[in-house]
């Protein structure tokens, strides 16, 4: 009984600290990289406990490793072979780390711990807007709320992720989750909403309400009578009134969204990155120039200016399909692709097959990711977060959920 204890709370903290490490929790401290190594000592351990069934599980969902066998083969081409090497390696590590904490906890229990992770840093942010308890700067030099993340779009980005997993744990039903902690949860979805606006990342912004809802309709049917015809209601008229009445009084529904947050046409200068990442892409369309070796490359010096003339300050051309392809070619663009169609299609079958809160929460967090990494730098790097909450959760899916795992017996 002790030494189950004893793994149950080392894989708890593996995956809490995993979870908050890669969500930036850290970084602003100069710690990522010690802790980062403790992550992977901790879970080589582990995974060399337990490794003869880990393996069978592995060998059985190979698909969720096709991209990081991609990006390590891609050495071979690599115009900075060391950098890509390592790059592949810890882009192996980190897709590793995910497929066991999705194979040791269920779905349920990984979005309690993603809330707990996640909602820890919207706390500390918070609390450090009111206090300066944890120092600054406390804002970006474009105003926008830094909380203890490097980046606002830190605090925009996993600030709403933690709010719908807040959300979806306050709406679990009694028998699945303490009162006290779906109480919590509850109190916990407002704070990431003010969190999220004061960080002033659009793309969060915007994506909130969307999924909020999303969410809520997903689970109309725990929702009582009249929230649930209120908010139906609610939804029906604002999407036919509201084209109608902007119609009737001549105004532009896209010109308006950009007035309200600050964009262009342009969305802040992505169109012109994407224009530059289709030319580069063009040279080497099939295997790209090395997993990571394109923003380290003197080569490619002057794409690197013209990147930070269009307004990005991240090696980055913020569209997952480009940064996939400028690094691994065509393959690496199958590859990804691949990973990300298995998470949503187990997604899918889990929320069609049960209709659960949790099953709906579920679908919901692998939709974000998705969502956030065609004009976000997700989806392609090492240590990230959303790629590893993809397999994560995938992963729970298929190793937890009843009806895939009766199938699978």
């Amino acid at each position: 009984v002790g030494q189950r204890a004893f793994w149950r709370l080392f894989d708890l903290s593996l995956a809490g600290l995993a979870i908050m490490v890669a969500g930036d929790t850290f970084n602003r401290w100069g710690v990522s990289g010690p802790l980062w190594a403790l992550i992977y000592a901790m879970a080589v351990l582990r995974i060399l406990t337990v490794w003869p069934a880990f393996h069978r599980v592995l060998a059985r969902n190979r698909i969720w490793l096709a991209y990081p066998l991609v990006a390590l083969s891609s050495v071979v081409w690599s115009v900075d072979r060391p950098l890509t090497l390592v790059a592949g390696v810890q882009l192996t590590m980190s897709v590793l780390i995910a497929f066991f904490i999705g194979w040791r906890f269920a779905p349920r229990k990984l979005i309690v711990i993603g809330m707990v992770a996640l909602g820890a840093g919207v706390l500390a942010s918070a609390l450090n807007w009111a206090t300066l308890a944890f120092g600054g700067p406390l804002h970006s030099a474009v105003g926008g709320l830094l909380g203890i993340y490097t980046n606002k779009n830190m605090l925009g980005h996993f600030g709403l992720m933690a709010a719908l997993l807040a959300m979806t744990v306050a709406l679990l039903p009694p028998g699945q989750a303490p009162r006290g902690l779906r109480i919590a949860a509850l109190a916990l979805v407002p704070l990431c909403v003010f969190m999220v606006v004061l960080s002033l990342s659009m793309t969060a912004v915007l994506l909130l309400p969307c999924f909020l809802v999303l969410l809520l309709l997903l689970n109309r049917r725990r929702l009582p009578p009249g929230l649930r015809f209120a908010m139906l209601s609610g939804i029906v008229l604002l999407i036919g009134a509201a084209p109608l009445a902007m119609g009737l009084a001549g105004l532009d529904p896209l010109a308006l969204l950009f007035q309200a947050t600050g964009k262009d046409a342009t969305l802040t200068g992505r169109t012109e990155l994407w224009r530059i990442a289709a030319g580069q892409i063009a040279q080497a369309p099939l295997t790209g120039f090395g997993f990571r070796a394109f923003w380290e490359s003197d080569q490619f010096r002057a794409a690197h200016f013209a990147v930070l003339r269009a307004g990005s300050t991240a090696p980055s051309f913020h569209n997952f399909i480009a940064d996939v392809m400028i690094g691994s070619g065509l393959a690496g663009l199958v590859a990804i692709l691949a990973l990300v169609a298995r998470s949503l299609s187990l997604g899918l079958c889990f929320y069609l097959r049960e209709g659960s809160p949790v099953a709906a929460g579920s679908l919901v967090t692998l939709l974000l990711p998705l969502s956030l990494a065609l004009v976000e730098p997700y989806l392609y790097r090492q240590h990230e977060l959303m790629m590893g909450w993809m397999v994560m959760m995938g992963v729970s899916i298929f190793c937890h959920a009843k009806p895939l795992a009766g199938a699978q017996g």
